[in-house]
């Protein structure tokens, strides 16, 4: 019979879960961040108009981008190294701390961002038929 080695990690995940937004940049965004002379980052907010809502603008040098949310079914938990404590039956003297992995936030979202053109970055189209906003539509009607 083959043995398998087992190597135990303990996990634990913080009561006080931090806030955390991930953003996709685009290749050419991280380029010019990652430059000598990287440009400053601002955040904006769009004219709304009879037919768009307003929506968030991230501006970087002479580019802009439409900042948009987007849900995941996987959400990414992020961990910091930790280590064990003693517990009552343990004898502090003695004990031994063991490496462990602690979550402190679980993101389930991210922040896309969308090259805007110069000439249509106020004709922007809303957003139509997310199967998202459908699925909270319907929700919503049920607990009616």
């Amino acid at each position: 019979m083959p043995s398998q080695y087992s190597v135990d990690i303990p996990f634990a995940a913080s009561h006080h879960q931090q806030a955390f937004k991930l953003i996709e940049l685009p290749p050419e965004l991280l380029a010019l961040l990652e430059s000598d002379n990287p440009p400053t980052l601002n955040i904006t907010s769009s004219s709304p108009s009879p037919t768009t809502p307003a929506y968030a603008l991230l501006n970087a040098g002479t580019k802009t981008y439409q900042m948009r949310q987007k849900n995941t079914s996987n959400p990414i938990m992020l961990l910091k190294p930790s280590s064990t404590t003693p517990t009552e039956t343990d004898d502090p003297t003695t004990f031994i701390p063991q490496p462990s992995l602690c979550s402190i936030a679980k993101i389930e979202d991210t922040i896309e961002l969308i090259l805007q053109e110069p000439e249509t970055a106020e004709k922007v189209p809303p957003k139509v038929n997310k199967w998202h906003e459908k699925f909270a539509k319907s929700r919503m009607e049920k607990k009616k």
